[in-house]
């Protein structure tokens, strides 16, 4: 029995079309909802910049691939990166001036901008961040960094120097620094056992590298039809995409509709 449901939200719940959700999927998640089972996000976004969820009350969130969890609108796990990670992050992005955008628990800032970033925030509606010198993060505690550079260059010059971050790529043109040790999965975790559910009766809906962990870990773990292959192997089931509303589809499928 599914009793609590955790989605992505940009290729996920979120056209990145239409920049919302869907109506057919809004109503679909009030069902749910009045079902009584528990509806949460997942997600690499902070939740200052979740502004695209149509004011659906969801229970609870996890932010930045899990470096930031709320539960009932309180914050109840929160992990900085290691402090020599950061400063290494910041010191490659002052140097080169690659943008980069710092989460902090309360705030964002980003170092600078490009026809890349402009092109990525369209995309998914984002927010500018505040433009900021990255110079301070380099000590303040920051949950998470963006960094808009691609694979090779992450390879070459980042990867060598992160002793105790990992990265997690949605898109080719940027990735998310997280620290070690977290994930979308661990984060289920953290909440889950807060409501004494067991992860056999999870759902979890994505479409990115960074919702394979959680994926795996959920009873019924959903990809979307627009997820790339590497990340449909991971699921239990293939859904349709997100613009034929796959989450509507995938939860009648599994009678919960």
């Amino acid at each position: 029995m599914v009793k609590a449901i955790f989605f992505d939200i940009d290729g996920t719940l979120v056209s990145f079309r239409t920049h919302e959700i869907s109506r057919t999927t809004l109503d679909a998640l009030y069902c749910l909802k009045d079902k009584g089972i528990k509806l949460f996000i997942a997600s690499g976004r902070h939740l200052l910049i979740m502004d695209n969820l149509s004011g659906f009350p969801f229970d609870g969130y996890v932010c930045m691939n899990g470096s930031l969890i709320y539960d009932k609108g309180e914050v109840i796990y929160s992990r900085p990166l290691d402090s020599d990670d950061a400063a290494a992050v910041v010191d490659f992005a002052e140097k080169n001036n690659v943008p980069c955008v710092a989460f902090a628990e309360k705030e964002i800032v980003m170092n600078c901008s490009n026809d890349l970033t402009e092109r990525v925030f369209e995309m998914i509606r984002l927010p500018h961040p505040v433009p900021s010198p990255l110079a301070p993060y380099a000590s303040k505690p920051v949950c998470q960094f963006t960094i808009f550079v691609d694979r090779a260059t992450e390879d070459r010059y980042l990867t060598p120097v992160l002793k105790h971050s990992v990265t997690a790529r949605w898109h080719p043109e940027f990735t998310d620094i997280d620290p070690e040790n977290i994930s979308k999965a661990e984060g289920i975790e953290r909440i889950i056992s807060r409501y004494g559910i067991r992860k056999d009766e999870v759902m979890a809906f994505g479409d990115g590298g960074n919702d394979v962990e959680m994926l795996e870990y959920a009873g019924i773990g959903v990809a979307m039809g627009n997820a790339v292959p590497d990340v449909q192997a991971h699921a239990d089931y293939v859904t349709s995409t997100v613009d034929e509303d796959g989450i509507v589809a995938a939860v009648r499928h599994f009678g919960l509709l």
